[in-house]
């Protein structure tokens, strides 16, 4: 467990740029070639990374399955955390509400009664309008933390629900009818609790499986409607 651990670390560590030498993460991770070897073929085996021949290939989803694993294998999460890119957690993140039919907004920028706000990523599909806050982590994320983020992305969400209709080109939503405004915090890892006040808290590896299950269990989410035509 601990030689595995290990190397999925010296991985995360060394394909920062989509590849490592085979060698280097050996080194890396101090671990006997043989023993790393097997471990690294078979994490190949269960799709966390590919090996072509000198070289250990892992693309930003399969580096966070990687982060994962080393955590559920008793990996400090703050260790872990620090070889994870931001810009790879929001890329997944977008990817996977694409995948569902998501029109995604980066950094979502606007202005309301004088005072100026950003949401990470505005998602949209008729007629949703996802506003999703991406946590990465930090010290006490598990706890307080999470609730706290909770409450601000409802206040963000409510707000731009109420200044929609004077930003409807902006937002996207010209053409519709009706438009649902949700708040939604993405997580590296679980919180305590999977909603606070309604809003919920989704950890990234269960992101897909919400997002199609959002419509049906809309009357359980904190959200907001607002009537555009």
């Amino acid at each position: 467990m601990i030689a595995e651990r290990e190397v999925l670390i010296s991985t995360l560590n060394l394909t920062k740029d989509g590849y490592a030498d085979l060698k280097e993460i050996i080194r890396d991770a101090r671990i006997p070639s043989q023993i790393a070897c097997q471990i690294l073929e078979r994490n190949e085996s269960s799709g966390i990374l590919r090996i072509s021949g000198a070289k250990i290939i892992a693309t930003p989803e399969q580096r966070l399955r990687i982060a994962l694993k080393a955590v559920d294998l008793g990996a400090d999460v703050e260790r872990v955390c620090k070889h994870l890119r931001w810009e790879e957690f929001e890329e997944i993140t977008t990817l996977a509400l694409e995948m569902n039919g998501f029109q995604v907004k980066k950094h979502f920028r606007f202005s309301w009664n004088g005072k100026r706000f950003e949401i990470d990523l505005l998602a949209l599909k008729r007629p949703f309008v996802v506003c999703v806050d991406c946590k990465q982590w930090r010290q006490g994320w598990r706890g307080t933390a999470s609730r706290k983020a909770a409450m601000k992305q409802i206040q963000r969400t409510k707000i731009l629900a109420e200044a929609s209709l004077s930003m409807i080109e902006k937002i996207g939503i010209s053409k519709w009818s009706q438009a649902c405004f949700v708040p939604l915090i993405i997580s590296l890892f679980p919180s305590a609790s999977a909603f606070y006040r309604n809003s919920p808290i989704v950890p990234i590896i269960q992101l897909r499986n919400f997002i199609q299950d959002m419509p049906a269990h809309i009357d359980e989410i904190e959200h907001y409607w607002v009537f555009i035509q």
